[in-house]
């Protein structure tokens, strides 16, 4: 595993476990004050299940204003334009990395966890060019007054969404889940949730297999 720019962004990358050129890509983006690292060591379970994947995970452009050692997408005090802000600079290197990789991206899946997850949502939903699927771990749907005004062409496009969220979340709380997939459905995403009882804020076991087991179901192996 070595670091990888694509646009403006750099962070972990690993190459497909099977070798060649990749089948799909899977972006990971990280939480506040943490960085690509931390969330990297997922590659290895979802490559058993994508070994032609390549998976990328970015640090975040920014110190966290809390934490000097980590990153931030956004300040986490700035919920409305700091994913704004925070989302032409995800997308460029997205496509960058689809670009490079030659992929299209009906095979790249955009997933993240807590401000991750955020951006995860924030993005994937208003890239011109949709990712196949979103995984958010965590995360919210905290922008949304302007995907209520798509046109019926446009939701056509908006990908499937997989909201994972534990139940004694006290950083982002657990209803988050379920507000966000109620505004999800409304402007007609396909959208899963998958409660995880007793977890907090993270990432388990069974988790990681729901997310390993929704993108089967939209990505090459």
């Amino acid at each position: 595993m070595a670091d990888r720019r694509f646009g403006e962004l750099s962070g972990p990358f690993v190459d497909p476990a099977r070798g060649g050129k990749p089948s799909s890509l899977i972006v990971m983006l990280h939480g506040w004050g943490a960085d690509g690292n931390d969330l990297a060591d997922l590659a290895y379970p979802f490559s058993l299940r994508f070994p032609g994947a390549a998976f990328f995970v970015p640090h975040a452009p920014e110190l966290c204003s809390m934490n000097p050692a980590g990153r931030q997408w956004f300040d986490i005090e700035d919920r409305v334009t700091g994913p704004v802000v925070a989302a032409p600079v995800i997308e460029a290197a997205i496509t960058a990395a689809a670009n490079e990789l030659e992929l299209e991206f009906n095979a790249i899946a955009l997933t993240g966890f807590s401000q991750g997850g955020m951006m995860s949502l924030h993005c994937g939903l208003r890239m011109e060019a949709k990712p196949r699927a979103i995984v958010s771990f965590s995360g919210a749907l905290l922008v949304y007054d302007d995907l209520m005004a798509l046109t019926e062409d446009d939701r056509q496009s908006l990908p499937p969404i997989q909201l994972i969220h534990g139940t004694q979340d006290l950083v982002v709380p657990f209803e988050m889940m379920d507000v966000s997939a109620d505004i999800l459905k409304d402007i007609g995403v396909a959208v899963t949730r998958v409660p995880r009882e007793g977890l907090g804020h993270g990432i388990d076991a069974d988790a990681l297999t729901a997310a390993i087991d929704f993108l089967a179901l939209h990505l090459p192996a």
